[in-house]
């Protein structure tokens, strides 16, 4: 039975606590001498001296080049302890002394993260110098890091609840996991995975549980049992233990497939393929990468002349020419990769090169998958004959934080929208397909954003194109609740901050319904009421702590959205968002809050459908959800997003394999890292279409993106998910994809 989503509360009920009002509100007050409150800001003291040292490096980050931070990303904010960070800001310091912040400086009500900053493409990120901190034992989770209190005093009783019947370190994992501390990605595991050695009943039933990642089986005990290693996603541990088959749950050292289990379990091999169909590995068809980090050094992407399979680069942060794309960025051309992979090192021959990751770039991993010919790595992927065009996506026109969001999404960016042009443009007469594994939040997801409906024309232009979309990896996150505001009284929604990472909500409701929002702190101080049609700012001179929005009448699809955005630091864990129907009818809703990778939001009462990415909702485009390949049930992976679309439609359409895929990691030449997501199963999707596409232009065929939808879906591998074949389920969609598909038979 499903949870309900928001608790509601009489019309009568008194409001605790100060009240902010909305601008217009305000105005009239001043009008007849009333003053309007002052907004309140945290006080100092909620604000650590660590945390006071993480924002200045942030602070320093802003605007500047990855080349002078060696090995620091995003990631690090968070777990650095105050040494470490007083390490980075020295180091930050001797680089550039009159830019960077001091330690000591004063805390403000809201600070706003720098967008994300991608390296000029006439930089080559050097190594680690020695001046600069390692990683401690500190950053794993299953040890504390420092805190920085003067006073036992000042310290408190969490709420958190663990099942003390486990291993002691996986408790201790299991409480910093849920006060936001990250994990510290590793050889062996990613940073939100604990290794562990078990004691099981059965290694076929402990290698067959979904949340399982099997490492190795090191044999019997004297009573049968045996002993096996793997990782578990930190907030899976507790679930995991109470398996029947578990004796023990420890930790330990294990090893992994690879690509192979997307290959074989998808029926795209040789010898799986169907008869007389012969796609070629997709020859003569282009495959669209837009992402971060493309090694057009690595050997997969390389032919047996050693010559470049990339027929364009285009960095969207590089240095602009006369012929940039839209007149930004640099164009790399196939002639100008060749020329560059000869020197001793490639990348500064050519100007560009993939991020310095420890676990590898992002867009390489993805790029293998789809098109990869093994030569490297040993292991193809699904279409390893297919050209390539990537494009290192930017969003510099894209606000990340605050109220220069208000109404627009991820799926707004220009930016990405040009990126999907240029690589149809590039590919020409070719058949092409584009996959996209990015997405965020945000949005109506119901098909009408802008990027959304731009993707659906581009596709819709000529037959033979096809663009591909991750479903999201919020499954797990409490990111969307959805309810009913009674025709009369007060309902609420519990907003439940992480660690006062601050966040930002978005809800949709009825273009002829209108409501009022007010927002409740821990404290019991109320900001607002904000009526239909209005907005409201709070914060100090400068910066603004708390932005709420309502908006009537949304052009593209004509449904009123509400908009509040609440800056980091803010104190305080659970903030209420209070809605009052003002026409006297029920309103139902949806709303969703926004990603946030450090400190992610969640809903106490979230409901589990409708999770789907913010530019995964469109009409013509192929939406992909994930499971495991390497277990004989091809379990969902469990942070795999759900559908349906907010105005009905089935999305994901179909699903692959995108759980411990091992896939080309950047910088190594020839080596791989193990990934999971959503944004690996779209590639595998991406990487079929290139065969069926293949397949139809060696029959003469034109596909157009309805022909193939059909193909794809009625081809669809169930069982699972269990049900009918042409039913659809909510995240697995229509099936499995499979090599069926690429048989050239009009559907």
């Amino acid at each position: 039975m499903a949870k309900k989503s928001s608790r509601g509360s009489s019309a009568g009920a008194s409001s605790k606590g100060r009240t902010r009002t909305p601008a217009s509100t305000a105005a009239k007050k001043a009008a007849s001498g009333t003053k309007k409150p002052a907004a309140k800001s945290p006080p100092a003291a909620t604000i650590s001296a660590s945390d006071r040292l993480h924002r200045s490096i942030k602070t320093a980050l802003a605007g500047r080049p990855l080349d002078v931070l060696p090995g620091l990303t995003e990631a690090w904010m968070g777990l650095l302890s105050v040494p470490a960070a007083q390490r980075w800001l020295q180091h930050l310091a001797s680089l550039a002394p009159a830019a960077l912040p001091t330690a000591a400086a004063p805390p403000t009500a809201a600070v706003v993260a720098p967008a994300v900053v991608v390296a000029p493409a006439a930089v080559v990120l050097p190594a680690v110098p020695a001046a600069t901190p390692a990683a401690s034992s500190d950053m794993l989770g299953t040890r504390l890091s420092p805190v920085d209190n003067s006073s036992a005093q000042s310290l408190r009783t969490l709420p958190i609840k663990i099942d003390t019947a486990m291993d002691p370190r996986l408790q201790l994992a299991l409480a910093n996991h849920q006060t936001g501390k990250s994990g510290l990605n590793l050889a062996s595991t990613t940073g939100d995975e604990v290794a562990v050695i078990a004691r099981v009943k059965s290694v076929e039933e402990w290698e067959a549980l979904p949340d399982i990642f099997a490492g190795c089986n090191l044999g019997k005990t004297g009573d049968g049992s045996s002993i096996v290693t793997g990782r578990v996603p930190i907030q899976r541990i507790e679930a995991v233990r109470a398996e029947p088959t578990i004796v023990s749950l420890k930790a330990s050292q294990p090893v992994g497939p690879t690509l192979s289990a997307t290959i074989q379990s998808m029926l795209v091999s040789d010898q799986a393929l169907p008869a007389n169909a012969a796609p070629d590995g997709g020859r003569d068809v282009v495959i669209g990468i837009v992402d971060f980090g493309c090694d057009f050094a690595h050997r997969n992407f390389r032919d047996q002349n050693g010559n470049s399979r990339l027929l364009a680069l285009w960095h969207q942060n590089g240095a602009a020419r006369p012929d940039s794309p839209f007149g930004y960025g640099r164009k790399y051309t196939a002639a100008e990769i060749d020329a560059a992979l000869p020197a001793p090192n490639p990348y500064t021959a050519l100007g560009y090169g993939p991020a310095e990751a420890l676990d590898g770039t992002h867009g390489t991993h993805v790029m293998d998958i789809a098109a990869g010919n093994g030569l490297g790595s040993t292991q193809a992927g699904v279409a390893p004959k297919a050209g390539i065009v990537f494009v290192e996506a930017a969003t510099s026109d894209l606000a990340s934080e605050g109220p220069a969001t208000v109404n627009q999404a991820f799926g707004d960016s220009v930016q990405l929208l040009e990126a999907v042009r240029f690589i149809f443009d590039t590919a020409g007469d070719k058949p092409c397909v584009c996959n996209l594994s990015l997405g965020t939040n945000g949005g109506p997801h119901d098909g009408t954003s802008l990027v959304e409906q731009g993707l659906d024309a581009i596709v819709r232009e000529k037959p033979n194109r096809a663009v591909v979309i991750a479903a999201s990896n919020s499954q797990l996150h409490g990111i969307h609740t959805s309810g009913q505001v009674p025709a009369a009284g007060n309902h609420e929604i519990i907003w439940q901050q992480r660690s006062q990472g601050g966040g930002e909500f978005e809800m949709w409701y009825g273009g002829a319904r209108r409501l009022e929002v007010t927002l409740v702190a821990t404290d019991g101080t109320v900001f607002g009421p904000v009526q239909p049609g209005d907005n409201l700012s709070i914060g100090q001179t400068g910066a603004i702590a708390i932005f709420m929005s309502s908006r009537l009448s949304d052009p593209n699809n004509h449904d009123n959205v509400i908009g509040i955005w609440l800056a980091e630091g803010m104190p305080g864990d659970n903030f209420v968002v209070r809605l009052r129907s003002l026409d006297g009818q029920p309103v139902d809703y949806h709303a969703w809050i926004e990603r946030n990778d450090f400190a992610q939001a969640s809903f106490a009462a979230p409901v589990s459908t409708h999770t789907l990415g913010s530019i995964s909702t469109g009409h013509e485009t192929v939406v992909v959800g994930s499971y495991d390949g390497h277990k004989p049930a091809f379990p969902l992976s469990n942070f795999s997003s759900a559908g349906p679309t907010r105005d009905g439609r089935n999305k994901p359409e179909l699903s692959a394999p995108g759980q411990n895929v091992m896939a080309a990691k950047s910088r190594t030449g020839t080596g791989i890292v193990r990934k999971s997501g959503t944004s690996m199963a779209a590639p595998a999707i991406t990487g079929l279409i290139a065969l069926i596409f293949a397949e139809a232009r060696r029959n003469g065929r034109d596909l157009p993106i309805s022909e193939l939808r059909a193909r794809l879906q009625s081809n669809a591998t169930i069982n699972p998910p269990a049900v009918p074949a042409g039913t659809w389920d909510g995240r697995y969609g229509f099936g499995r994809a499979n090599g069926g598909s690429i048989q050239d038979t009009p559907v």
